[in-house]
């Protein structure tokens, strides 16, 4: 198996400017897709939600980055992906976006804005219950908005 994920309908990233919360969606719905075709369950395997909330950290700018994850993915797919192993949806030297791609670990992807104080703040909004104890719910990222 590839480290890689599959160009076929991966985003476009390289000609087509995209703001960094519709971007991080539509990268996680091609995961959910291609996690689906290796006949895994995306509810099981795929997260998408703040930095924060997925490193357990506090801090003033860990509500300003997504991440999206799949951990049952091709073996370091999220580092593959960020440093530009699919050309036709990201490269990493010659982007166009106000935001880039870092990963944690080999099967996550980060979107980090360029410039954090001018970014955006972000909120995890639960959209499922964990499949089973001890596991962090599903959820999906939202602007955040004041309460």
């Amino acid at each position: 198996m590839s480290d890689k994920l599959e160009d076929k309908n991966l985003p476009d990233f390289v000609t087509k400017k995209v703001d960094m919360l519709t971007a991080a969606k539509l990268f996680k719905k091609e995961v959910d897709k291609q996690c689906r075709h290796m006949g895994q369950d995306p509810h099981w395997e795929t997260n998408m939600l703040t930095y924060g909330r997925q490193h357990g950290s506090k801090g003033s700018d860990f509500d300003k980055q997504i991440c999206v994850n799949w951990e049952a993915g091709p073996h370091d797919w999220g580092v593959a992906y960020s440093l530009g192993a699919n050309p036709k949806s990201y490269v990493m030297h010659e982007n166009i976006q106000d935001w880039y791609l870092e990963c944690y670990w080999g099967f996550d992807v980060i979107f980090t804005p360029v410039d954090f104080a001018k970014s955006l703040r972000y909120q995890d909004v639960q959209i499922g219950k964990p499949m089973a104890k001890n596991m962090i719910p599903n959820y999906t990222v939202e602007i955040k908005t004041l309460n």
